[in-house]
């Protein structure tokens, strides 16, 4: 077959040139068509349900909301976790997925699930979140700003701005926080509304009866009937100051008597103002009050295209006088940053490629021929990667870079040959040409189908991470099947063009060659101590350098954003909240290395975001960073700061070390999950460590006494409400400023209420309208709550979570185990990891599994390239050695072993036995034209020495800048440097020690073949 395609290219020259010119045309179409991010658009199985419940206890929302609706969850199909947090006010519910779920598709099943369970009328519209690649959705993020509080901004916002940005194609949701939107407060005084004998529901109805438009009716007036309306409208703070309520005790009115009936202002007997509500979130930009909006796009959406029309929508606003707009993260700048990295990485790997092959074969009509497979294989794979869906991403194109090297192997050991051929030869024929190509042409086969069989697992590796890693995996797949038909198709054609007029020449072994005949003939005449040197250099490097390496699941991304998640104390005023992310902002605005800060402080749950952005002249990152944790300690009045990278990919950057701990008794598991948290802290290496238990909570409680309620005409529902309306208040009615509607909050000042006395005085109406006094149905205390319930599966569980800060995470992983293990916990209980730990676990795990299969696929088609199986093991029996020169490589560059220098070693793997098959296939060619063994593996060995080293050092050339950049991301220079390293001592080894191998476990064959076709052997 491989006869038929080789002669077919060559007599079809016309085929061949449309099929170059499809290839160019599909792939530039492609390149162009093809969407632009930073990571592959992987479905994330997570999802995350936001369920409000406004007035709820963390109980109340674990009981009314988080366990009926974790119970119609944990039913659903492809469901394997479900994760309830309930807290005050809202209660969240995570399921986990397996991975073959379609998680676009689960928005609608979720909400149909919702439908079915029957939750409180209080709780508001739930929120449906699925998480991306990174953990943050948004891909810009935009401040607008100011010094002054304008409020036509907040107007033009929500009219015009925020509604232009959602119409955006392919944006999926505009997130927009420090919206706050002011209100009209109605703050009743308590001894001023005693005094006259009024209650907060008389107050109530006094302001909606003042500001109603209701239709009468129609009146007929002279033939013609007209409606009547009657209208009185409140315009304004003081229309509301001004509102007159009949007071129920008048001066000098006598107890039980009728009082005089007297007006009163609402002024007098309440405090009104016009003002934001204090537990709003409200936003900083760079320590001003601003409003950030976030651009959240559609799954595989074109992020750069996206970002880019958003800009032009941005300066198409008409934004009110003194407001600007500032750009806070732009992750398309990211993206191209990555992309343009790793696109500039393959194109200077190209360039060492093709100078390499210049280099060797000193001809540039043979060098320009041999890495035309470049471009046409990798163009043609941005063909296939758009039809099958993939987007340019920096796995893609650590797959092209990767391939880059690998793709010319093939066309380079064809035209070696051919060259070879026709320099030796005086004939000048299109035969010449095929014979060559054929010679070779199992070979590269075989080669080819084993470099893919390598990298085919690691498209099919479960999990998360095998989901990132497959785009590289086909892409190099791909890239190689279209490099092994450029092989056998276009460069045969071009040789017969180009080639054929070259001048014979003498062949005459280089000095090279005459170096490596000598020592490949002493390696076979001393075979044990050539096998024994190279076990004593393995064994020592795995012996002694790979334990100095350490581990790591992903490495560190070089991130430029950074979140500070400040948590204070329960029942922390929104105020101080304030002023502890003020004090953070303080020494970040203070700091020369950092750009900009944004902050966020959250009003209900004592919490505050500040969301900072180093310089990109900032190169000692973890440097900053560790400083500015030393400084964040010096705020006391928070309760816990932590520092975390946006950006990178889940594992990447800083990873995470998280415990889930469970067991049958809650107060067991927050023991435990306490010594647990004591060890974390105290290992080095490990920052920022907390539990999911947050401490507890001081609380008001309310112990009602039944007969009392019943006495005075209330049901605890009644108690809760009129509490409620008391501490909290209610938005009664709404008003028309400035041409916008303003709510009115009624509610009762808490100023006054200094002790429990005090708020017991209050009064709530009963069924009939009468005042009762709380302290009159119950008492009133002081108690200590949970902050968060949390559940695993319908079960109590804790998480323990830390931050691991060095880079060799293994050691810190298995240091912190072993301290773990060695904690006398309570008895029954239990913990497993989560986490980068786990993820670590799994990924290398799954990665061996990888490696073994790609190994027994290797060996599987050599069985059927070669015929026999010894040839076969003998090329395996090589892999191993390549390791030494990959652990020293890791070693010199200072990089733990993590998942892409095992993906380095499944490539290392494909390259080393590529070259080995290229070196074998020409010792069998000899021994079926009558070469001794002997004979046979030495010529095959100087032959095959020009093209094994081409190929090599164009594979090294080819990821040296992606060994050196700075750009690399998950996709790591340890990858690089593993196939460097590797293929450097590999490459010397496959020389001399397959060789050697093949001489010990093949016997000698003499077959008899005329004088006449050993000196035609001799002469090629």
């Amino acid at each position: 077959m491989m006869k038929s395609i080789i002669r077919f290219s060559m007599r079809n020259a016309v085929a061949l040139i449309l099929m170059i010119l499809l290839i160019v045309g599909g792939g530039i179409y492609s390149l162009k068509q093809i969407p632009i991010e930073k990571y592959p658009n992987v479905d994330i199985p997570y999802m995350t349900v936001v369920i409000p419940y406004p007035g709820a206890s963390p109980e109340q929302s674990m009981k009314d909301v988080g366990e009926p609706v974790e119970k119609e969850f944990m039913n659903l199909e492809g469901v394997k976790k479900v994760y309830t947090d309930a807290l005050a006010n809202v209660a969240y519910v995570t399921m986990e997925y397996e991975m073959s779920v379609d998680m676009d598709a689960q928005e609608n099943v979720v909400r149909s699930a919702l439908d079915k369970v029957k939750l409180p009328d209080e709780t508001e519209n739930p929120e449906i979140i699925l998480q991306g690649p990174d953990g943050d959705r948004t891909i810009y993020t935009m401040g607008v700003y100011d010094k002054d509080e304008n409020e036509d901004l907040q107007r033009v916002l929500k009219e015009k701005m925020i509604p232009s940005l959602e119409s955006i194609d392919g944006v999926s949701e505009v997130e927009v926080g420090g919206m706050v939107e002011k209100q009209v407060f109605v703050r009743l005084l308590p001894e001023e509304i005693k005094k006259h004998g009024l209650t907060l529901d008389d107050v109530n109805n006094a302001i909606q009866a003042n500001n109603l438009s209701v239709p009468t009716g129609d009146v007929s007036l002279s033939n013609q009937v007209f409606p009547v309306r009657v209208s009185k409208e409140l315009q304004s703070v003081e229309d509301v100051k001004n509102i007159k309520l009949f007071s129920k005790s008048g001066p000098g009115a006598q107890p039980g008597q009728q009082p005089a009936l007297q007006t009163v202002n609402l002024s007098e007997i309440a405090k009104v103002t016009y003002e934001s509500n204090n537990n709003a979130d409200f936003t900083r930009i760079n320590g001003e009050p601003g409003v950030r909006i976030g651009i959240v796009p559609d799954g595989g959406a074109n992020v750069v295209q996206i970002v880019d029309e958003v800009k032009e929508t941005v300066k198409d606003w008409d934004l009110p006088e003194g407001f600007r707009v500032d750009t806070l993260r732009d992750q398309s700048v990211e993206v191209k940053e990555s992309v343009y990295a790793m696109l500039r990485e393959a194109l200077l790997g190209s360039l060492m490629a093709v100078i390499v092959t210049l280099l060797f074969l000193r001809n540039i009509r043979s060098t320009l021929i041999s890495i035309i497979s470049i471009p046409l294989s990798i163009l043609a794979s941005f063909t296939v990667l758009n039809l099958l869906g993939y987007t340019l991403n920096i796995m893609t194109l650590a797959g092209i870079a990767v391939a880059v090297g690998r793709v010319v192997d093939d066309s380079i050991v064809v035209i070696e040959n051919v060259f070879r051929r026709v320099r030796s030869s005086k004939e000048r024929s299109e035969k010449l040409v095929e014979q060559s190509t054929r010679e070779v042409a199992s070979a590269i086969t075989s080669s080819t189908i084993t470099t893919v069989a390598v990298f085919l697992p690691m498209a099919f590796v479960p999990g998360l991470i095998g989901r990132f890693f497959a785009p590289l995996a086909w892409t190099v797949v791909i890239s190689l099947m279209f490099s092994l038909i450029v092989a056998v198709t276009i460069v045969p054609l071009l040789s017969k063009v180009f080639l054929l007029n070259i001048s014979p020449k003498e062949h005459r072994e280089s000095k090279l060659q005459k170096a490596y005949r000598k020592s490949l003939t002493w390696a076979l005449n001393h075979r044990l101590i050539t096998i024994a040197t190279a076990v004593v250099l393995l064994a020592g490097s795995v012996g002694l350098i790979a334990p100095q390496l350490g581990t790591t699941f992903l490495p560190q991304e070089k991130v430029s954003n950074y979140d500070v998640n400040i948590t204070m104390e329960k029942g922390t005023v929104p105020e101080e909240t304030s002023k502890a992310a003020a004090r953070a902002e303080e020494i970040l605005m203070a700091d020369k290395n950092v750009k900009q800060v944004s902050t966020s402080v959250n009003g209900q749950y004592e919490s505050a975001s500040i969301t900072f952005e180093l310089k990109k002249s900032v190169k000692d990152t973890d440097g900053v960073i560790k400083d500015l944790r030393a400084q964040f300690n010096d705020i006391k009045e928070a309760k816990e700061i932590s520092v975390t990278g946006i950006g990178g990919i889940a594992g990447g950057g800083e990873a995470q070390y998280a415990l889930v701990v469970e067991g049958p008794d809650f107060e067991d598991i927050k023991k435990a999950s306490g010594q647990i948290a004591n060890v974390l802290k105290d290992t080095k290496g490990m920052a920022d460590v907390h539990t999911s238990l947050e401490g507890d909570e001081p609380e008001i409680a309310m112990d009602m006494d039944e007969s009392k309620l019943a006495e005075h005409g209330l049901m605890p529902a009644m108690v809760g409400k009129g509490i409620h309306d008391l501490i909290s208040g209610d938005v009664i009615t709404s008003i028309s400023m400035d041409g916008d509607k303003k709510d009115v909050r009624l509610l009762l000042n808490m100023d006054d209420i200094e002790s429990l006395e005090d708020l017991g005085n209050q009064e709530i109406n009963n069924v009939m309208g009468m005042p009762v006094k709380l302290k009159d149905i119950g008492n009133l205390k002081h108690i200590e709550n949970r902050t968060v319930i949390t559940h695993l599966n319908s079960k109590e569980f804790v998480v323990v979570v830390g931050q691991i800060t060095d880079k060799n995470t293994g050691e810190v992983t298995a240091k912190t185990d072993k301290l773990i293990k060695e904690l006398d916990l309570p008895k029954g209980v239990t913990y497993y990891k989560e986490g980068a730990a786990a993820a670590m676990d799994e990924g290398f795990t799954n990665m061996a599994i990888a490696i073994g299969v790609s190994v027994l696929l290797v060996y599987m088609v050599m069985v059927i390239a070669f015929g026999e199986g010894k040839a076969p093991f003998v090329i395996l029996f090589a892999i191993p050695f390549s390791i030494i020169g990959a652990l020293i490589g890791l070693f010199i560059v200072n990089q733990p072993i993590g998942m892409p220098a095992m993906i380095g070693l499944l490539m290392l793997n494909g390259i080393v036995v590529t070259n080995a098959i290229v070196l074998i296939d020409r010792v069998k060619q000899n021994e079926k034209n009558g070469y001794s063994k002997h004979e046979a593996i030495i010529d095959a060995g100087v032959v095959r020495l020009r093209p094994i080293l081409m190929t090599a050092i164009a594979t090294v050339g080819a990821l040296l800048p992606m060994a050196v950049s700075s750009h690399a991301g998950i996709v790591s220079s340890s990858l690089a440097v593993v196939v460097i390293g590797g293929l450097t001592t590999s490459t010397l080894l496959t020389l001399i020690i397959v060789p050697v191998l093949y001489s010990l476990f093949h016997r000698e064959r003499k077959i008899k073949i005329p004088a006449e076709t050993v000196k035609q052997q001799q002469a090629i």
